[in-house]
């Protein structure tokens, strides 16, 4: 049995790698991907990092290993909860190689905090709570891990404020992402050797370390690289018009770097967990649309919404980030209240039979059950009809011109199987490309009446930023780049996603493929909640990517 080498690339599109390859610009994935194999790779529904790496990790769907977004919504009432790795059904690859009496360097997965133990060492990803960079806490060896960080600094430090917007905020960005994969690179390359020193120069069975800048660079460049993107601005400086080529080259040349360390002879895979695109200029708002439809109704006490999110912002943009953490931590619970607030405050629930938390990371109605819901009010006989009636609604919504605002509209278990589909909105929606660019879900602004439910941003928000969406955005379809003994272990003819990776990493490690229920499982070992310190920095972290509005 040979080692394996993963490395993830978070969001990596082959629309940016083809053109560069065939520019000569990315000369190890050129290779690989000539002696090897490439082929897409279909993430999950939504194509979000939270469920997909999950999926990566499992082997399962959302359907079964239970996570949909950084964020989930509490059964029976109306507010949100963060979500963590324990919160995850079913055994990942690294528990079962552990068991196995295999040895795996995990580093940057998204959601896997709090760390599992491992013959090994794992370091979590961006969902880690830091303020001022990784530390032990987010390592499943912290001895190991502080060995690494003492010697080539943290593995991550959120030292890039994606929410800020000063004049200068992309010119300075590129080099921060550049520096980031210098530094994760130099980390890998540490971890490993110490792991390879422990065990007399063996190295480890199964590696995966995943970046991701390339996920980053492409929410927040995707305009400026692409000349025909509606958001496009002709004045971006070349610095701009050249960062998603930038990071792409240096992930190339890390994956380079971190290979030759490892050693060519082993199987590698380049791999991402979805693909990537631009965004639309328009923005469409799915409460609003209920609400045109009759199925969503205002209360008289208007404004709760928007005043927990400008109470929110006002804290966020007048305070220092550690003085903004301080004060969520204080307020125990408060950040997990203030984003349920700014999602489901304002409306007349005894008056709206479905609703939305517009959350453009997983777009989705709810049913204002009653029997479910703390206040719901359709009837349970009336169930199917009233999700037929959403489905309806959503399916004939346009944006101007005919086009249709949503590609497809199901329910939730048309979309998913397993124990944990009830965690998902009732009608699972995808929203439609508008004219190869991506439509953004944001929350409705109710303070403006005169605002339909699609909307066209103006010259000035197309860089984008809250209630504007990313200029860059998710699709659906990752990469697979095979190179070694590892071009046989997907089979293109069968229509391969990222829930056959797990299963193939298995079967190349020898593991017994079978899984048995709850083996491994991180909620069989104890559900942790964050605690108030911890949530005020996820949340502060995804606010800062984007990710929450």
């Amino acid at each position: 049995m040979s080692s394996i080498l993963l490395l993830g690339l978070d969001g990596a599109t082959r629309d940016v790698i083809d053109p560069l390859v065939a520019a000569g610009r990315l000369p190890n994935l050129a290779a690989w991907m000539q002696r090897g194999v490439a082929l897409p790779l279909p993430s999950t529904v939504p194509p979000m990092s939270f469920p997909a790496w999950s999926t990566f990790l499992t082997g399962l769907g959302p359907g079964e290993h239970g996570l949909f977004d950084f964020t989930q919504k509490v059964a029976g009432e109306y507010r949100i909860r963060f979500v963590n790795a324990t919160d995850r059904r079913g055994a990942s690859i690294f528990r079962r190689a552990t068991h196995a009496g295999r040895r795996s360097l995990a580093l940057g997965i998204p959601a896997t905090f709090p760390p599992e133990p491992l013959s090994g060492l794992l370091v979590s990803g961006f969902d880690a709570p830091v303020s001022t960079g990784t530390d032990a806490r987010s390592a499943s060896d912290a001895a190991l891990y502080t060995e690494v960080a003492d010697r080539v600094g943290p593995w991550m430090r959120p030292d890039l404020d994606e929410s800020a917007r000063t004049q200068d905020w992309h010119e300075r960005a590129v080099g921060r992402l550049l520096e980031r994969i210098d530094r994760k690179t130099a980390f890998a390359l540490d971890a490993l050797a110490r792991l390879r020193a422990r065990a007399g120069g063996e190295r480890p069975d199964l590696v995966s370390i995943v970046f991701a800048e390339s996920d980053t660079v492409a929410h927040h460049f995707w305009r400026d690289h692409d000349p025909r993107s509606p958001r496009h601005d002709p004045t971006a400086s070349a610095e701009r018009r050249r960062a998603v080529a930038a990071v792409y080259e240096r992930l190339d040349a890390a994956c380079g770097e971190i290979r030759a360390a490892f050693g060519e002879d082993a199987p590698c895979v380049v791999l991402s967990d979805h693909g990537s695109g631009g965004a639309s200029r328009r923005v469409v708002h799915l409460n609003r649309r209920l609400a045109e439809c009759g199925l969503l109704r205002r209360s008289g006490a208007r404004g709760l919404d928007r005043l927990a999110r400008s109470a929110r912002d006002l804290a966020l943009r007048a305070l220092p980030p550690r003085a903004a953490e301080r004060l969520f931590r204080r307020a125990r619970g408060a950040a997990a209240r203030v984003e349920s607030a700014a999602r489901f405050g304002g409306f007349d629930w005894h008056g709206s039979a479905a609703f939305s938390e517009e959350a453009n990371t997983q777009p989705g109605v709810w049913i204002n059950l009653r029997g479910r819901e703390a206040a719901g009010c359709v009837e349970p006989p009336d169930y199917e009809r009233v999700r037929s009636d959403v489905i309806e609604a959503v399916l004939d919504w346009r944006l101007p011109g005919g086009a249709p605002v949503v590609e497809r509209a199901r329910r939730r278990e048309e979309v998913y199987a397993g124990p944990c589909v009830e965690r998902a909105p009732d009608v699972v929606i995808e929203l439609a490309l508008d004219a190869g660019y991506g439509l953004s879900l944001v929350p409705t602004p109710w303070s403006d009446p005169q605002t339909g439910s699609v909307r066209t941003l103006a010259e000035d928000e197309l860089a984008g930023g809250r209630g504007r969406g990313m200029n860059g955005t998710h699709r659906p379809a990752g990469v697979w780049i095979a190179t070694g003994a590892a071009v046989d272990w997907l089979d293109p003819e069968s229509a391969p996603s990222l829930q056959d990776v797990a299963p193939a990493l298995e079967r190349a490690l020898g593991l017994p493929v079978e899984r048995e229920d709850g083996d491994g499982d991180m909620e069989a070992t104890g559900h942790t909640e964050y605690s108030a310190e911890e949530e005020a920095r996820v949340a502060a972290r995804l606010r800062a990517l984007g990710y929450l509005e």
